[in-house]
């Protein structure tokens, strides 16, 4: 890897790269169609909870001494740590305040869990803290370690839990997130792990989230069968990786008694089931070169790009993204994806009715299902689709500006003719592993959910950063390895099947 005081030519664009690929977070929001502010640090997001603690008899000293050092950490970390009477004055008919934090400790009695005193299944996280070790955790299989965390989650009906024993406490979420540390590491675990966890939640999307146009995913659709076989094909060949999950059924879970089963089916928009993992194909998408600055219109160039690197212009938003010195500014395309539905068998698709197209169009997700689907059926959006559409348009963004400054890459070619790939499982690899073209980022990011906005936006600045050191290594960029600590990989290429095999030649590396 080059010296970073070194400044480096690089022979295909000629230029000097000594900056990383830039968009401020105000232009991803835009882009991305996020609307609120989003916390992106540790500080941030400690500064944006309001907790309290759910009143609970016969905790163990155990878990009162681990719980006065958990509020501490809490309060030392900058959140708000409030009393439960404050908690529950703020809300209405027995009912904590939307937005606030709810821990819990114990087992605790069905009809008094802290789950009946939330206002909102989405807007409230419930924490439950338990004397212990997660059951299946010493499980080698990723599978059942998973389903043993679900079942445990929806029996103690918290969104997350924290189990403490002896020497460790371990995090658990539905994120799949699984995370044991030391007792004395509590205090910045609690900023680095614990908090990310609880400032920006899992919360699985629902179709009333998007604009819904049921049944307009014809899959019969000639421009459709490359990408259509490539995710049939690729499922196959991912069943060989043994590293996509099954569904865990909800109807096989175990609940208290059928008023929670009833409760955790609204929380996951009545979906049937839960999986992790997923598999996408981007549609190909003409490819506008982006332009340096100066050599755009004179009513593009006298915009303030200085203050703002995000304009709309007419109907159309316009980006300027900063590489090595230079600014290009790119109109911003609608990108459109194929992914398999919340849930499904993704290694034996129905398409009639396992597939969906996602669009992200000036900021608006539009979600199509399929013609074969029942109305009003189980064919749910992926918990993942922010990250899914923040990938895809990360991909038209690098493009763009491929365009311009190396016309013959392959990446461009790929994107513009076929479409692109993309995959995600939960585990790791060692960055070493990857091909040469692949660029891993995301290892330091903090450990956020897949369905969050942070998530996204990780998404896009992190391809954009992977895209620029490219530029300042090589070899060309031909894809990157995403990866989402506590979660998972996605990783963008050619096709699913070449992927796969990517995979397992990646994997075979490692073990050697």
């Amino acid at each position: 890897m080059p010296k970073s005081s070194q400044a480096i030519q690089n022979p295909v664009t000629n230029f000097f790269v000594n900056q990383p690929a830039a968009l401020s977070t105000e232009a991803l929001r835009r882009i991305l169609g996020i609307r609120l502010p989003v916390p992106l640090t540790p500080a941030q997001m400690a500064r944006s909870l309001r907790v309290a603690f759910y009143p609970s008899a016969g905790q163990s000293p155990k878990l009162g001494v681990f719980l006065r050092k958990l509020r501490k950490a809490l309060v030392d970390s900058g959140a708000a740590v409030i009393p439960y009477a404050e908690a529950l004055a703020e809300g209405a008919k027995g009912r904590v305040g939307k937005g606030i934090v709810l821990i819990a400790v114990g087992e605790g009695a069905p009809g008094n869990l802290a789950i009946d005193h939330v206002a909102s299944l989405s807007e409230n996280t419930v924490v439950g803290v338990l004397d212990g070790t997660l059951p299946g955790l010493s499980e080698n299989r990723l599978q059942k370690r998973l389903n043993a965390l679900i079942g445990a989650l929806v029996w103690h009906m918290a969104h997350v839990v924290i189990y403490v024993d002896d020497a460790s406490w371990t995090v658990c979420n539905m994120n799949g997130a699984i995370d044991t540390f030391g007792l004395a590491s509590l205090k910045d675990r609690v900023l680095h792990t614990l908090i990310p966890k609880l400032a920006a939640p899992v919360i699985p999307p629902k179709k009333s989230d998007f604009s819904v146009f049921e049944g307009a995913f014809d899959p019969a659709v000639s421009e459709y069968r490359l990408p259509i076989g490539d995710l049939i094909a690729g499922g196959g060949q991912w069943a060989k990786t043994g590293l996509l999950t099954s569904q865990t059924k909800v109807e096989e879970l175990v609940f208290r008694n059928n008023r929670y089963r009833r409760i955790a089916a609204a929380y996951l928009s009545w979906r049937t089931g839960m999986s992790y993992g997923f598999l996408a194909r981007q549609l190909p998408l003409e490819i506008v070169p982006a332009v340096e600055l100066k050599n755009t219109s004179p009513p593009i160039r006298r915009l303030d790009w200085n203050e703002k690197d995000f304009h709309e212009i007419g109907r159309r938003l316009y980006a300027a993204i900063k590489v090595g010195g230079r600014r290009f500014i790119m109109g911003v395309p609608p990108v459109s994806v194929l992914c398999t539905r919340s849930g499904c068998d993704k290694t034996d698709l129905d398409v009639s009715r396992d597939l969906v197209k996602l669009t992200l169009d000036g900021g608006k997700v539009i979600l199509e299902t399929p013609r074969g689907a029942a109305p009003g059926g189980d064919c749910q959006p992926s918990f993942d689709t922010t990250t899914i559409l923040g990938h895809a348009v990360g991909n038209a963004l690098v493009a763009s500006v491929l365009a311009a400054i190396n016309p013959a890459s392959k990446f461009c070619h790929s994107l513009g003719r076929r479409g692109l790939a993309l995959a995600h499982w939960h585990g790791y690899m060692d960055p070493s592993v990857w091909p040469a073209g692949y660029y891993s980022h995301g290892q330091t990011n903090l450990p956020v959910s897949c369905s969050t906005p942070q998530a996204a936006i990780y998404a896009v600045s992190g391809k954009l950063s992977a895209f620029q050191r490219s530029l300042v290594e090589g070899p060309e960029f031909l894809g990157d390895v995403h990866e989402e600590p506590s979660h998972g990989t996605n990783l963008t290429g050619k096709s699913l099947v070449k992927l796969a095999l990517l995979v397992s030649e990646a994997a075979a590396t490692q073990a050697v």
